[in-house]
């Protein structure tokens, strides 16, 4: 059974912590360099196991020491035992999650054992909590060791037992002479930590560990979606300026709000697409396979744009045949859920304290993100500039990899990254390293 220990946590993304992790420039073009991660001092492989509601998908990818992102291999099957993040059928979701990451193995021709595995769902919840600790020694200065006790008591003092903590995102630090970005070295004889802690219910994160366990393979990590796909999307420039970031999934919409550089807020709304192909089966009468193919072929946020007397054919359920409906009245019904959705987003957003620092705009990811018209909707509703966000400078399967669809499954790659460069700072001998390759092959076998 997993533990809050088992379960990564205390994992801060990329500039959350107020520098306590190296970044490198965006200016290279490299995609590791451009979400602000320090490149590798080796090539490493990662597998980001993005689990969906509407699909999972496997994504294998190399990241070498000039921060060159290669996808190596992708995947993706249907996912059939989950609803809205949540697992509902243990054995379908096993099924799926071998199927996906097989034949992204066949595709890379490597084997994979660590996943780095994405969650998301209506059960999970953010915490503002603070943490105080002493400063172990006050004229040495403050250690990392300091920091991560203060970061790690803000979070378990405040969390209910029944959640489980994903993620613990420092917002602020503060020593005797006042607030700091960066404590690490600062004389000082209390440290206190300001966090935003994000948890899941502790059984849908056990139940997400225990599928892809039981489907072979060992959970490298288990982070938020729409974090992971933040970082796969955004640049550290974006992330300063402040976006809400918005992945529209099939059953749920996460969100994540950036300002001066970390996350600030995470929410989401349970509707996605999914909900979309609902209205458009119900509205037109027809099945959820032909729902999602007008969807995708002919839909679109902006009805007003489309011609009154364009017509589309749709099946008739019971005759098999074909009849003409008018293209507009499609476009209304996806419209009428996507906007709902949205002002929902915004309706959250504004409960938040942060949104008015998010000076850069709306960024739209996730297969929601490629509706006709997203964008110029989504503009009109938030009254900011919009734009779709897609992984970009990958090499390799990039012409695939760079779709908003696969934005969550990049950004756990990139994870993987941070995670090694965490574990690399934190095991300075040859004994911390046993130790952690000892606990590896425990929880394997």
């Amino acid at each position: 059974m997993a533990t809050r220990e088992k379960v990564q946590r205390l994992k801060s993304v990329p500039g959350s912590d107020g520098g306590l992790f190296d970044r490198e420039p965006a200016s290279t073009g490299a995609a590791a360099s451009r979400t602000g991660l320090k490149p590798p001092n080796r090539t490493c492989t990662f597998t980001g196991l993005d689990i969906g509601t509407t699909k999972i998908c496997a994504i294998i990818a190399e990241i070498d020491p000039a921060g060159k992102t290669t996808v190596r291999g992708i995947a993706s099957t249907p996912s059939q035992g989950l609803r809205r993040g949540v697992v509902v059928d243990l054995e379908e979701t096993i099924a799926s999650i071998r199927t996906a990451v097989r034949k992204a193995e066949e595709i890379a021709q490597v084997g994979v054992r660590d996943v780095l595995v994405g969650i998301a769902g209506g059960h999970i919840q953010c915490f503002q909590s603070s943490g105080a600790v002493d400063v172990s020694n006050p004229e040495r200065g403050i250690t990392r060791a300091d920091i991560r006790r203060a970061v790690d008591k803000s979070a378990l003092d405040q969390i209910p037992m029944e959640r489980e903590v994903i993620h613990t995102l420092p917002q602020r630090f503060i020593i005797d002479d006042g607030p700091v970005a960066n404590p690490e070295g600062f004389s000082s004889r209390k440290l206190t930590a300001d966090v935003l802690t994000v948890t899941a219910a502790v059984t849908s994160a056990q139940n997400i560990i225990r599928a892809v366990r039981n489907a072979h393979y060992r959970v490298g990590g288990i982070y938020l979606e729409p974090l992971a796909s933040s970082l796969a999307v955004l640049t550290p420039e974006e992330r300063d300026l402040g976006v809400v970031a918005i992945d529209i999934g099939g059953g749920t919409s996460d969100i994540a709000i950036w300002a001066e550089g970390t996350v600030r807020y995470t929410g989401v709304v349970p509707y996605g697409g999914d909900s979309i192909t609902e209205d458009v089966r119900r509205g037109l009468k027809i099945s959820c396979f032909d729902a999602e193919n007008l969807k995708k072929r002919y839909g679109s946020c902006l009805p007003n744009n489309i011609k009154e007397d364009e017509k589309v054919e749709v099946p008739v359920a019971l005759t098999g045949e074909t009849q003409e409906i008018s293209r507009r009245f499609l476009c209304e019904i996806i419209m009428s859920r996507y906007e709902e959705i949205l002002l929902l987003v915004k309706e959250q957003c504004e409960r938040s304290a942060h949104f008015d620092k998010a000076f850069g705009g709306v960024v739209l990811t996730g297969g929601g993100a490629l509706q006709e018209g997203a964008a110029k909707l989504a503009e009109k509703i938030f009254d900011r500039p919009c734009k779709i966000g897609r992984p970009s400078g990958l090499a390799g399967l990039s012409s695939v990899a760079s779709s908003p669809i696969y934005s969550t499954g990049v950004g756990l790659v990139y994870y993987g990254l941070q995670a090694d460069q965490e574990a690399g700072l934190s095991e300075k001998n040859l004994f911390q390293r046993l130790v952690r390759f000892f606990k590896k092959a425990i929880d394997w076998y």
